[in-house]
């Protein structure tokens, strides 16, 4: 029985470690987002190769008919539908752009049943390095589980950082 008694304890631990660590579908949506944000960024020593393949991860976040709408924050009509589009979007600013930081804050993510969900935050961009431009914008996505996935159905930029109500 004493032979016993370290085993049967890793058990319980292993256990209530596997218990306590499994992600909640909440948590899903924070991955898919902060991932989305960390291939969203880039160093200047990132070759093309390497950005090609963070704009195909990013798009594959993305539903196949995803639409992004950011024409709340620019003085144009900017929505753009389709994953294909979004990802062709990205390719042609990748180059544009020497190095870029984005991180997202505050994602408070809401399921509003068992394929919905919806995430409100705040996404901050610095260009150019430490003394780069620094800019922020509040977003909400709307996401859905497809195929036992969490991906991007559409996002809204958020005029004046105002907390639109999630629901």
């Amino acid at each position: 029985m004493k032979r016993l008694a370290p085993w049967l304890a890793t058990v319980a631990i292993a256990l209530a470690w596997l218990a306590f660590s499994r992600p909640t579908d909440e948590d899903r949506v924070r991955r898919v987002i902060e991932g989305m944000a960390r291939d969203a960024s880039f160093s200047g020593n990132e070759g093309n190769l390497a950005r090609i393949a963070k704009v195909e991860s990013i798009a594959s976040a993305f539903t196949d008919d995803a639409e992004l709408h950011i024409d709340q924050v620019l003085p144009i009509e900017s929505s753009i539908s389709g994953r294909d589009a979004i990802k062709g979007m990205l390719l042609a600013g990748a180059p544009q752009v020497r190095s870029v930081e984005v991180k997202v804050h505050d994602v408070q993510v809401t399921l509003e049943d068992d394929i919905k969900a919806r995430a409100v935050l705040t996404a901050s961009a610095r260009t150019g390095g430490a003394k780069g431009e620094f800019t922020a914008q509040e977003f909400e996505f709307r996401l859905v589980r497809v195929e036992g996935q969490w991906r991007v159905r559409r996002i809204d930029a958020v005029l004046g950082f105002r907390r639109p109500e999630i629901r």
